[in-house]
């Protein structure tokens, strides 16, 4: 890889996330006019807020390491 295409997938990379949080925020403002409640991660929880604001923790996730011997184009399959 040369330093020019690494340039240019880091700001596609900074690109895609910044669509992401703008769709996220979009999602939970159109979510919170309709009084749905909202599910999301914090930290390694998965946390679920309604309309009132009350927040209750649903399930805590375990981290998992990917395995060092992934190669380009390897299917995951999850359990």
């Amino acid at each position: 890889m040369n330093k020019e295409s690494d340039l240019l997938k880091l700001e596609e990379t900074n690109v895609l996330n910044r669509l992401a949080k703008s769709a996220s925020q979009t999602a939970i403002r159109v979510s919170e006019a309709l009084d749905l409640s909202v599910q999301y991660v914090q930290g390694n929880r998965i946390v679920k807020r309604q309309p009132n604001g009350e927040i209750k923790f649903i399930k805590t996730i375990d981290r998992v390491k990917a395995p060092k011997e992934l190669k380009k184009g390897a299917k995951l399959c999850l359990k």
